[in-house]
């Protein structure tokens, strides 16, 4: 029978030589490996593509932008709070959700 192998309840030495030389500016990537586990951290910053594609799918979805800026003037005087633009505002955002999509799945690792 295969026994299976228990995580380490404190990390390693060697791990812990990395960690101090990675704080003092030595090294600016480690490597932590577990059984079935692989992270890499780095000092790069990871930019969310989701946003820079919304950024670049906005102007195709005029139309629908239009028709929430016109719903939002027509109910600009309502006190009651009765009148919304939900609808014309989700409108807006599932048009830039679906140019978006077909670029992000794409992107991703």
């Amino acid at each position: 029978m295969n026994k299976l192998r228990t995580p380490r309840t404190s990390p390693s030495p060697k791990l812990i030589s990395k960690l101090r030389r990675r704080e003092a500016g030595e090294i600016r990537c480690i490597e932590l490996s577990a059984p079935y586990l692989h992270i890499k951290m780095s000092d790069e910053e990871v930019v969310d593509q989701k946003k820079t594609l919304e950024e670049n799918c906005k102007p195709k979805c005029v139309k629908p932008l239009r028709q929430y800026h016109a719903c939002a003037k027509r109910i600009e005087g309502d006190e009651t709070g009765n009148k919304h633009c939900t609808g014309q505002y989700f409108d807006y955002w599932h048009c830039i959700d679906e140019c978006v999509a077909l670029k992000l799945f794409a992107k991703l690792k």
